[in-house]
């Protein structure tokens, strides 16, 4: 008989396993060494006991036991789940046994087991508490899936930083995707995380020196963010009460990490101001967030049910004095604001009105009102000129006016969704498409990435446009260029010259 009265106190008390989980662990270390031992673990039968000492302490006990029938001498022929009824009764001399009775036989294992099959058991033991660790663990970390979590920065790791959030032995990463690029780190630092993603470790095979092969878990991971709108959104939901208690419901959030972050708000109750509520008085409580984020800007705008309220709510902090829709079906309007404004609406870099589509999901040009009109103009001539050719069976697309010396946008060798789309937008050619800087094409529906593919598959030919010193401008940037130049040094455009 084992006491193991130490050995489970520390388990149950250091590594906080219940007593069942305990019992479980040692019978299957017990069961391991006696099968490396046997051959088997059919016949073994583990006992769990306690008594109290002379001292009145409980003392925990095992018994390994070893199951065995009781057979004739003459058919006696398995010494491990067979005993001789001569030596059962020599060994049990008070008791009564018949062929065919099963018999327990109390096995000690310091000295009945193998050095091999004890060891091999304390390295399944090893890996029974590690599993059970890695499951403890992993079931803490989960709770934080989807929450904020304090950590300090223990270490780098190439780009990449470790993050001690005091549980156990086990660090977060935190990778260059979840960090902001407003923000520099250091070890030591303490912050505020996002917990993005719990899973256990990958599964690692390992084949032992008799080829047998044992699958284990690497530890659990766990992934940190301060880069996600899900971290914005939990800042506020941790600073705002009225969020959290749901009489204040966030309707949208997106960001641009490091730059600006855009969140929608609404409420149900009429004795509430969502806006309000959400920056607090003084603009106190987003300013708390807006600290946490190094300064990054955050505008809290009114959620509406009307796309157009919504969209000149979005542009915030532009004031917008309309919002015109030119295409219900592609979801594309137009908002209008002064000149002033204009600036404002756009954002540096284009990132207000580029969040604000983000945020309606509307495809949303920003234009004065002089702009618009024009706009205004183009498309009223556009549309009477369809209709009259309509009028004749034809189809419009063919009939609109491009002169001769003018290249069509079809001719270019575009991609065909691209050639439809500048078409949809009044580019029919490419000296149309070079009148319109990267802003304003951006404004008009296209990215960064159409715009490119375009202004690489030409080559712009100079004719004429020249000043009295045979210097002119780039057609696509607008730099001004020496006579003869066959390369724009500002923007990388090539030209041919006319003859």
């Amino acid at each position: 008989m084992l006491n193991l009265t130490e050995q489970i106190n520390d388990m149950v008390k250091g590594r906080g396993m219940s007593e069942e989980k305990v019992e479980s662990f040692i019978e299957d270390i017990l069961r391991s060494a006696y099968k490396k031992r046997y051959s088997t673990d059919e016949n073994i039968k583990i006992k769990f006991s306690e008594e109290p000492n002379d001292d009145g302490e409980i003392r925990k006990l095992v018994s390994v036991l070893s199951l065995r029938k009781v057979v004739d001498e003459d058919h006696w022929y398995n010494p491990v789940t067979e005993i001789s009824i001569e030596e059962v009764e020599s060994r049990f001399p008070d008791r009564k046994f018949n062929l065919g009775d099963t018999v327990e036989i109390e096995v000690n294992p310091s000295e009945e087991f193998e050095s091999a099959s004890i060891q091999s058991a304390k390295q399944k033991g090893t890996q029974i508490v590690k599993e059970f660790n890695t499951d403890r663990v992993y079931s803490k970390a989960k709770d934080f899936e989807g929450k904020l979590v304090n950590g300090e920065i223990s270490r780098a790791k190439g780009a990449d930083f470790l993050v001690n959030l005091n549980l156990e032995n086990t660090e977060a990463l935190f990778p260059v995707r979840g960090q902001s690029p407003r923000e520099t780190y250091d070890v030591g630092d303490r912050l505020k995380f996002y917990v993005e993603k719990v899973d256990r470790g990958d599964e690692i095979l390992k084949r032992s020196k008799d080829g047998k092969t044992t699958k284990s878990l690497r530890g659990v991971k766990i992934l940190l963010s301060r880069s996600s709108k899900e971290f914005i959104q939990a800042l506020i939901e941790n600073e705002v009460p009225e969020i959290a208690s749901g009489d204040v419901e966030i309707k949208g959030i997106v960001r641009q990490a490091g730059q600006r972050t855009k969140i929608a708000v609404d409420t149900h109750k009429s004795d509430i101001d969502p806006v309000g509520s959400t920056v607090g008085q003084g603009g106190v409580r987003i300013k708390t967030i807006m600290n946490e984020c190094e300064g990054e800007r955050i505008d809290v705008v009114r959620w509406d049910d009307d796309p157009l309220a919504y969209i000149a709510n979005a542009l915030i902090p532009a004031q917008v004095r309309r919002v015109v829709t030119i295409d219900p079906d592609t979801k594309h309007v137009v908002a209008i604001v002064d000149e002033n404004q204009q600036g404002i609406a756009i954002g540096p870099g284009g990132v207000n009105v580029k969040l604000a589509k983000m945020l309606c999901d509307w495809n949303i040009e920003v234009k004065n009102q002089s702009e618009f009109e024009q706009m205004e103009i183009v498309q009223r001539s556009h549309e009477d000129f369809n209709q009259l050719f309509k009028d004749e069976g034809e189809e419009s697309e063919s009939r609109v006016e491009i002169s001769d010396d003018e290249t069509r946008i079809e001719e270019i060798g575009l991609p065909e969704e691209l050639t439809e789309k500048l078409k949809s937008i009044g580019i029919w050619t490419i000296e149309k498409f070079f009148d319109y800087d990267d802003e304003e094409l951006m404004n008009m529906g296209l990215d960064a990435d159409e715009i490119e593919v375009v202004r690489n598959s030409v080559t712009l030919e100079i004719e004429e446009e020249e000043e009295e010193d045979g210097s002119f401008y780039c057609p696509k940037c607008h730099t001004l260029l020496e006579a003869g130049t066959t390369v724009c040094p500002s923007c990388g455009a090539e030209f041919e010259f006319g003859e």
